[in-house]
């Protein structure tokens, strides 16, 4: 059989070395689009689902939320395993799928199942979500936003821009999954009831969110012929924002007392808030002389890779798109990146490339001894590079 392979390879010389210039041009073909990463991702198919139950104990969470979903979830195919953790206010249910399984047909089935689960789940306690397509080796970015003056620019506002901006300029990025915020306080509108004026006006908490939810709406009225035109009818009831959405939630009516009408700020303080938190993100460096300098609160994120995202070229992507997201920030704001694992995957790829060429020169050196011949030495040290471009190619 050997015999006849390489009688082949002599009588079809042309063949041969076209068959061999294809093999080197698709392995310069493939290189450039391999996923490069700095650890291989050894973590396996599953998917994630997230409840929030604000106020829920961990055994409540376990009965009411976390077991409907796990008992659903053990009637998809080729499920291996169906774990979980329950905390106070939070349930998350990893589902685990076999190997040869597709992560995206793994989320659709997961989908589909859990509007079953929804089902079982009493209504208003939390909302089951799908957690990021990404792994735990997913971090590959890391970037902090602060402010040259915190007197103007605050952790408040830090964290509003840093959701309302910087990740929406993120998350289009080709292979971002999502974009993790740490720190800062998350703005809200908050309206701080006074349990005496509301027994004074003979009115509840249900009363007063009932009325806030009815007044910050919008409605669609259709069409109206006018002659040859239609007129767009719609009612606007969209709180507005600012300043003027607390003046706004002050005013909506509760009830009329005595041809009185109660409104909102008559029963309740409205102003700005921020949602309770347990955690924050502070910054230290050192100048030029080697002193520290206490930057005090900044706001932090992280962003996530897609599962089977190219590691390089999405950091790329980020770093080209880095200098638009400074440009759309306010003057005084600065993003500053402080974790990049592209750094990682360059110093991983070039020892890489420092093994392969001390290989070829040993190997090359070893040939040479034995063969004694450099024409021989230099064919043999062809079929390694060839055979690493197959391997990329197949």
């Amino acid at each position: 059989m050997l015999n006849r392979v390489i009688d082949f390879a002599i009588y079809n010389r042309l063949l041969v070395i076209l068959a061999l210039v294809a093999s080197i041009l698709a392995g310069f073909f493939i290189l450039p689009r391999l996923n490069l990463d700095a650890f291989p991702d050894v973590t396996n198919i599953q998917v994630e689902v997230n409840t929030e139950a604000p106020g829920l104990s961990a055994d409540n969470v376990e009965q009411l939320i976390t077991y409907p979903i796990e008992a659903v979830m053990y009637a998809l195919p080729d499920v291996e395993e169906v774990r979980s953790i329950s905390k106070t206010g939070l349930s998350v249910v990893t589902i685990v799928f076999k190997e040869n399984v597709d992560i995206y047909f793994a989320r659709q089935q997961v989908f589909q199942q859990l509007q079953e689960a929804k089902e079982e789940i009493p209504l208003g306690i939390g909302t089951p979500e799908i957690g990021p397509n990404t792994s735990g080796l997913g971090q590959i970015f890391q970037y902090i936003l602060r402010a040259e003056d915190p007197d103007i620019y605050d952790a408040t506002r830090l964290r509003s821009l840093n959701d309302w901006l910087v990740k929406l300029q993120l998350l289009p990025v080709e292979g971002v999954t999502g974009v993790l915020s740490f720190g800062g306080d998350v703005l809200q509108y908050q309206v701080a009831l006074d349990p005496m004026r509301l027994l004074a006006y003979d009115l509840t908490t249900e009363d007063v969110s009932a009325a806030i939810t009815q007044n910050n709406r919008n409605a669609g009225g259709w069409y109206l012929d006018r002659g040859s035109e239609q007129l767009v009818i719609r009612g606007e009831g969209w709180l507005p924002s600012g300043e003027d959405g607390l003046q706004a939630i002050a005013d909506i009516a509760l009830k009329e007392r005595n041809g009185i009408v109660v409104r909102v700020g008559d029963v309740a303080d409205v102003d700005f808030g921020s949602e309770i938190r347990q955690g924050a993100v502070t910054m230290m460096m050192r100048d030029t002389e080697g002193s520290s300098i206490d930057l005090g609160e900044v706001v932090a994120g992280i962003v996530l890779k897609r599962v089977g995202a190219n590691t390089k070229r999405t950091i790329d992507e980020i770093q080209a798109r880095l200098p638009i997201i400074q440009t759309a920030l306010p003057e005084g704001v600065i993003l500053e990146p402080i974790y990049d694992q592209s750094d990682l995957v360059s110093k991983a790829v070039t020892t890489v490339v420092k093994a392969l060429l001390q290989a070829f020169v040993l190997i090359f050196i070893v040939l040479l001894i034995f063969l004694v011949n450099i024409r021989a030495s230099l064919l043999v040290m062809m079929s390694i590079p060839v055979s690493i471009g197959l391997a990329l190619v197949f």
